[in-house]
């Protein structure tokens, strides 16, 4: 008999075979339930990026309308990371007590409200409230859809998957860039309860859109059946896989599971939240034998998203400083002379309010050209979702080693190329997740994913703040210091588990 099963002795003395988890899921196959999934969390991943990181579009277009100084355009571009850092920590826990996707509905249904109401903000710190609002709730995606779709497919399709969602947040820059430069080159104004409403409120709530689409496909899926079987709901998790099966293999064969069991402890369902419960699921994670891999998860995810996330936000102004310095100099100039020379990005810095203009034609193209390159890059990549270990120390090596030549060239169109080569540090944001899908019990994935972002998202927040002061005045020393905390991190995975090992 396989490993997996177990045989029950039923009341009349015939014996019923208990399928394990996975091997219960493994018959379900993998077909359209599959892919229809796999869809509509790519659907909910991109809505939380236009959410999140869309937001600069916005700020931009709005800045002479809400009549903004730079200290105010601040405050409100900060308000998606403070949000992610506030809810991080709660969505993981209910993600884990109640359900992954009970935890997605609520979070992308309300994050689609305040996201629209944002659009009718009268002010701009009406507008930061609700833009808080609703990046706090829709950060609920970036761990609540990996735990889900990685407990719904084979192990065989599991990593690609995680790889593959990651290529969503590659696509969002494409499309917040083009619907900005498109919208705000409209010219009119009508009024709503004595709101102007101008392109960028337009542009507002079809950016919010993609949240509302995202929280319709997931009504039209199930809760993960390892976490209804990992809260004693045992029976409702073989309905659950029965539909699976059902709709991959469209019924042509029965479905022989009627009763599963897991190889990890269960957990309790708890029907109120206490700081002890609280305590109860966070606890474990810093703890033997869970501390190791959790610290360096957590490391790893520090360097990746502070070398990556504190470039990316502020990608539009070096892509417009490069762009324009390029065109008035020498081509001779290196990469960092041509952010640097004049004070250019610190005289952006220092104006007391921007001039107002609509979204520059360069930097649609120039951001697109990056989303649409690293999403197939990440999609090409997932091929190989089997080597995760070696992809994270090939990829930071690369970011490393690219980050150190951008400068060195001499010369400015080669660091550009080197300058994309380092961002390519995104790679490894899916990678990460799909380590912490599959190295961890099904009781605390939703938690050490969501603490995983609040790390992600605190070190992106210091690094942004820290790389905009530093890269004007000491860009080569920036990119330098960059490169060698990414080295740290191809270290860090050295301590990976082999990669014959974590495809479970």
């Amino acid at each position: 008999m396989d490993r997996n099963r177990s045989d029950m002795e039923m009341s009349d003395g015939v014996k019923e075979v208990v399928y394990g988890y996975e091997e219960a899921l493994e018959l379900t196959g993998h077909g359209r339930y599959n892919v229809g999934l796999l869809f509509a969390c790519f659907m909910v991943i991109v809505a939380m990026g236009i959410d999140i990181f869309g937001l600069g579009i916005i700020v931009t277009a709005a800045t002479c309308d809400l009549g903004m100084n730079l200290q105010q355009i601040g405050v409100l571009s900060s308000m998606p990371f403070a949000g992610i850092i506030v809810m991080s920590y709660p969505w993981g826990y209910l993600s884990d007590t109640r359900g992954r996707r009970l935890v997605l509905l609520w979070a992308m249904g309300g994050s689609f409200v305040s996201a629209m109401l944002s659009s009718l903000a009268p002010t701009w710190q009406v507008l930061a409230a609700l833009r808080f609002i609703s990046s706090a709730l829709s950060s609920a995606a970036e761990s609540a859809t990996y735990a889900l779709l990685g407990e719904c497919c084979t192990s065989q399709h599991r990593a690609r998957y995680m790889l593959l969602m990651t290529s969503a947040l590659m696509l969002t820059p494409t499309l917040y860039y083009v619907w900005g430069y498109f919208i705000t080159k409209l010219n009119f104004t009508f009024y709503i309860l004595g709101i102007a409403y101008r392109p960028w409120r337009l542009l507002t709530m079809v950016m919010a859109l993609p949240l509302g689409v995202g929280a319709l496909l997931l009504y039209f899926f199930n809760e993960s059946p390892k976490f209804l079987a990992n809260i004693g709901r045992t029976k409702e998790a073989v309905d659950v896989l029965k539909r699976i099966h059902d709709i991959n293999k469209r019924a042509v064969e029965k479905y022989p599971v009627k009763d599963i069991y897991l190889s990890e402890d269960c957990q309790e369902s708890s029907s109120s939240v206490t700081l002890q419960s609280l305590w109860r699921q966070l606890a474990p994670l810093f703890k033997p034998p869970l501390l190791k891999r959790t610290l360096l998860l957590y490391y790893l995810t520090f360097v990746i998203y502070i070398a990556n996330n504190s470039f990316a936000i502020i990608l539009p102004t070096i892509f417009n400083v490069f762009f324009t310095s390029y065109a008035s100099r020498e081509a001779a100039d290196s990469f960092c002379n041509l952010l640097s020379t004049n004070g250019t990005v610190a005289s952006v810095e220092n104006d007391v309010v921007p001039e107002c203009s609509g979204i520059e034609v360069n930097t649609v193209w120039a951001g697109c050209a990056h989303g649409l390159a690293f999403f197939v890059l990440n999609a090409l990549l997932s091929q190989a979702a089997h080597k995760r270990k070696v992809l994270t120390i090939s990829i930071l090596l690369v970011a490393g080693v690219s980050a150190v030549l951008a400068d060195l060239t001499g010369e400015a169109l080669s660091g550009l190329v080197l300058f994309y080569l380092y961002l390519t540090t995104a790679m490894v944001f899916g990678i990460v997740s799909s380590y912490f899908v599959t190295l961890y019990p099904t009781s605390y994935r939703g938690m050490v994913a969501c603490i995983g972002m609040m790390v992600a998202r605190v070190s992106a927040f210091a690094g942004t703040n820290l790389v905009s002061a530093a890269i004007s005045l000491h860009c080569a020393s920036t990119l330098y210091g960059a490169a060698g905390l990414v080295f740290t991190g191809a270290a860090a995975a050295w301590f990976l588990p082999a990669d014959t090992d974590n495809n479970t």
